[in-house]
Formats: C-alpha cells, sequence, structure tokens
C-alpha cells in the first residue's frame, strides 16, 4: 500500500456454522439485504468538493467519531494501539450492543512520535518499542440501546478481550513452508476474514526492518534483532477468539497488499491476493480440502492447496509448483530455487514470472461482489511506466466458479482528473452493493503535476447502471493532510462505516520543522493515524 516511505524517509457468504464472532463480511451476503435502521452511505448524497485542509472532510449528512488512535489504551492489561492503521475486520457480538473490531498495523513513523528528525543513531529500547507498533489490534467496541435505538460504536478501554499482535510475538510458520516459530509480524497492510471467523493479515512491505545499520530505506533493527528474510511476506491468519497467530506458508511469500476469500462452488476455500509492487502480480490460492460445516475442521483449510498466478492475457491461473512444466525447467539451472514446493513458495515472485505471470501496475486489494460473485482489484499506478492515476479492473471466473481455473476481465475504471479520482487502493463492498474506494497518492505526488487536482487522498462511491457499468464516481471523504484512506468495511448492521485515516502529517519535522498536520485533535497536537467510525447524521440506529 505505502510505497512512498522511502520517499519521506530521504527527505530524512454466511454460513450457519460460523462461531459466535462473525466476520461482517460474511454476515453482509444473508443479513443486510432484510435489516432495518440507518445504513451509511445507501442512499444519494452530494459529492464532496476537493479542497485543501487539515481535517477529515465528509460529504453533507455525515458526521465521524473517533474509535482509537495510536497509544491508546485498548485493555485491561494496559496494551495501547499501534501505529499507521490499515485494514480493519468487523465482528459481530454477543448482542447489538456488543462488538470488535481487528486491526493492521501497516509501519510506523518514528519521527512522528519523537517529534524531531530521527538521526541514525539507535538503542535496543528504540527498536523494541517500535516494534510494539506494529503487527496488529484486536479491540472491543460498546455502544449504548436504549429501547431498541443504539448509539455510536465507541472503544472498550478495559476490555479483557482486546489483545496485540506485534513484532515480538512468538508464531509458527505452518504449511509446506512451515516448521518452525519465528519472531512477530510488520508490515501489515491489507487482509480478509475467513468463514471460520479468524483474521488474515498480509505482511507487506517486510524489506524496510531489519537491516544492520538504520538507513533512509530501513528501520535498522537488525542491529540488535536477526530477521531471516524468509520468516516475513506471509499472510498470517490470527484466532480472534485465542489471540493466536501463524503464517500461512501455502499462501506464498511477497508483498502481502490483503488476502479477500471466497468459496468454490464445491466448497473449497479461495484466497485472492495482490502484490503491492509494480510489475508483481496476482494470485489466489485454492484449499485442498472442502468446507465442513465444522468450524474446528475447517480451520485448518488453509494449510494445503494449490497457489496460482494470472495470466491475463490467455485468462488462465498458473499453477506455482515443481510440476509446472516451466517451473521444472527452471529447476535444472536452479534446483535451490524451484525444485521443490517449500523453495516455490519461499520465492513465489520468482516463480510467478517464470510461469508467466502478468506484471502488473501494483496491484493491491481484492474483492468479491457479494451478490454476483464477480472479482474486482486495483492497480493502483506505475509513474516508471507512465500509469499515474491506475485503474479498477473486473474479472470474473469461468462458470462464476471461484474455483475455476479460467477467467475474463475488462477494466472497470481508470482513474485521472477527468475520473474524479486518481491511484485507487483499498476496496469495499456496502450497503446496496455498492463499491466504495480509498485512493492512495504518495504524499511526495499529491497536489503535483499529474496529481494537482489532488491535494488529499480520498474515499469514492462507485455507482452503476442496470447493466453494470460504473456512471459516477461520487466523492465521499477527504483525508487530514499528508494521509492516507485505508482499511473500509460496515459493521453487521450497515450502520456504521469504518475507516482507517493513516500517517496524518507523514513529513512532519523532514520537509520543514514542525508538525505539517495535527489531526485528529487539532490545536498544536501531534497528528495521530486514527481508526474513525462514520454515522450518517440525525439518524437513529434502530432495530
Amino acid at each position: 500500500m505505502n510505497r512512498h516511505r522511502r520517499d519521506f524517509l530521504r527527505l530524512s457468504g454466511a454460513v450457519a456454522f460460523l462461531p459466535s464472532l462473525v466476520p461482517s463480511a460474511y454476515a453482509s451476503r444473508s443479513q443486510q439485504s432484510n435489516q432495518g435502521g440507518a445504513r451509511v452511505g445507501k442512499g444519494p448524497f452530494e459529492p464532496l468538493p476537493y479542497t485543501v485542509e487539515d481535517t477529515l472532510s465528509l460529504a453533507k449528512g455525515f458526521s465521524w467519531s473517533s474509535i482509537a488512535s495510536t497509544g491508546d489504551i485498548i485493555n485491561a492489561n494496559g496494551d495501547r494501539f499501534g501505529d499507521c492503521c490499515d485494514f480493519t475486520a468487523f465482528f459481530a457480538g454477543k448482542d447489538e450492543s456488543q462488538g470488535f473490531l481487528w486491526v493492521n498495523h501497516e509501519y510506523l513513523l518514528p519521527h512522528v512520535h519523537a517529534g524531531k528528525r530521527i538521526d541514525k543513531s539507535r538503542t535496543r529500547q528504540d527498536v523494541e518499542a517500535e516494534m510494539k507498533l506494529v503487527g496488529g489490534s484486536f479491540l472491543e467496541l460498546k455502544r449504548t440501546n436504549a429501547g431498541g435505538v443504539l448509539g455510536p460504536w465507541t472503544l472498550v478501554s478495559g476490555s479483557k478481550r482486546a489483545f496485540r499482535v506485534d513484532a515480538q510475538s512468538a508464531i509458527p510458520l505452518v504449511g509446506p513452508a512451515g516448521g518452525r516459530t519465528v519472531r512477530g509480524t510488520m508490515g501489515n497492510c491489507g487482509g480478509g476474514t475467513t468463514p471460520w471467523g479468524s483474521v488474515l493479515s498480509g505482511e507487506e512491505n517486510v524489506q524496510d526492518y531489519y537491516d544492520k545499520v538504520a538507513s533512509e530505506d530501513n528501520y535498522g533493527w537488525g542491529e540488535f534483532f536477526d530477521g531471516p528474510e524468509h520468516d516475513y511476506g506471509w499472510v498470517v491468519e490470527v484466532d480472534t477468539e485465542t489471540g493466536k497467530a501463524r503464517k500461512l506458508t501455502a499462501l506464498g511469500r511477497f508483498a502481502h497488499e490483503g488476502a479477500t476469500v471466497a468459496l468454490a462452488k464445491d466448497g473449497r476455500v479461495v484466497v485472492y491476493m495482490g502484490d503491492d509492487a509494480a510489475g508483481q502480480c496476482l494470485y489466489k490460492f485454492i484449499s485442498a480440502g472442502k468446507v465442513s460445516g465444522d468450524s474446528k475442521k475447517d480451520k485448518d483449510l488453509l494449510l494445503e492447496g494449490n497457489l496460482y498466478c494470472a495470466d491475463l492475457k490467455a485468462g488462465k491461473w498458473l499453477h506455482l509448483d515443481p510440476s509446472n512444466p516451466k517451473i521444472a525447467a527452471a529447476a535444472k539451472a536452479d534446483s535451490k530455487i524451484f525444485a521443490t514446493l517449500p523453495e516455490i513458495l519461499r520465492n513465489t515472485r520468482k516463480a510467478a514470472q517464470v510461469a508467466g505471470g502478468t506484471p502488473l501496475n501494483r496491484p493491491e486489494d481484492v474483492k468479491v461482489h457479494p451478490r454476483l460473485g464477480t472479482v474486482y482489484f486495483t492497480l493502483t499506478n506505475n509513474a516508471a511506466a507512465g500509469d499515474f492515476h491506475g485503474q479498477v479492473v473486473m474479472l470474473t471466473e469461468e462458470n462464476d466458479d471461484h474455483g475455476q481455473l479460467s477467467f475474463s476481465y475488462d477494466t472497470h475504471l481508470v482513474g485521472g482528473p477527468g475520473r474524479g479520482f486518481s491511484c485507487p487502493d483499498n476496496l469495499c463492498f456496502g450497503p446496496g452493493d455498492y463499491l466504495w474506494v480509498c485512493t492512495d497518492i504518495s504524499g511526495t505526488a499529491m497536489g503535483k503535476g499529474a496529481h494537482a487536482s489532488f491535494a488529499r487522498n480520498s474515499l469514492l462511491r462507485l455507482e452503476h447502471d442496470s447493466k453494470g457499468k460504473v456512471t459516477t464516481a461520487r466523492h465521499f471523504l477527504q483525508s487530514p493532510l499528508e494521509a492516507e484512506v485505508t482499511g473500509p468495511c460496515f459493521d453487521n448492521k450497515g450502520s456504521t462505516f469504518f475507516l482507517s485515516i493513516q500517517h496524518p502529517g507523514e513529513f512532519s519535522f523532514l520537509r520543514s520543522p514542525g508538525y505539517s498536520s495535527h489531526w485528529p485533535r487539532g490545536g498544536s497536537n501531534i497528528p495521530l493515524s486514527t481508526v474513525v467510525a462514520i454515522q450518517e447524521q440525525g439518524s437513529s440506529f434502530s432495530r
């Protein structure tokens, strides 16, 4: 997602057997269409004008409140909310007054927290503090319920259920390239949820952490801790009931933007994934086993299966396995990388290149239409290739079956000033089956050149005609200065829209002395990455 960290450092379907915690993405398929009450963003709204302000700007008729900011206490143990919040996933609780929210923490901004430009000298204590700011947070939420009228969601800061996973957590590698336990997770960008109620968290830009010396490009954790290359770059599965995490090696190792789960018609579990870098591929994993209806049995379905990369020219999913003739031929020249499945999974990008996967302009988030099953993914941009604004692509699997290995695709919407958006990244389906799009314009590009029309990142709603053609990209929200809009999701009633506002004021003390944003608390306060809840003004969230 955030490929511009180096730039600024140089300046310095629901099913009956689900457990008690139900991911709202699955609940929405069977429940939301029949629920009453306010459903955020389902109706018409006036497009938000593009402006330059250090605030979170919303379309008329909507308001926001803070759920958690960097440093907030989230549980009875005193654990604190991490930095640079990203992917979110809502889980329904025991009743309408309780909910849970998983939040990824993609990376950290030491200079913002220190209130000064950071030199390259580090201490072990500095690094240990930074390691607590990445990974993920599992939050408990509450809201009032007065006679069936529900209030807004707020954080339960003394929760006994909330927990953190960070860069010092002991996490086993499981699956074909597994068999040992590694230290922590970081670079947690996009993600997904499973039918059995766990969270999938994608490790993305993991190359930025473990050099032996801190530099413009690296936090330099390797001065005090070992960080073997193959320990990172996986999809991490987190059990929301126990807080235990594991890394799923069967899903491959690359810059995981996310991990979106769907079901094949025969019951196999499918995971779609983008590799967020210029010239990289789109992937999907298909489990060997099928959903049984027993969550205890199904929880291991992602440990074994087949990984594929997309060949868009041929409309084929290419198997990344020693049996693939192209990979088998490559193994004769380099048996260390291509001869076995574990090595192929550790070197997924190289295997995809050999197999013939299509290089793309930063493939990022993938989402599946909750009713039609059509697959949508974003290509954020690639300035080096002359693609400054990116696009949203629609992919249709053969026979509308996620388990098939043939597909067709079409450009859904191209970005640009005339289209009203640029650099699409995170996607989310909401009430009314509208597709919401977050933008990720680099902080070094916003308001300049090809992006002169876009001084802040945005959230838009794509609207369609009866044939599915996009008619409008309706501007809904703009971020504070130098921030990115990430991690969109709705609660299970569709009454609240959660968003992560990531790295406001990321250039603080780098371009000039002082903070370049003071959001969310205003005044002279430090800028803080914050998860917000958006609701329609004046609405009562009745059952």
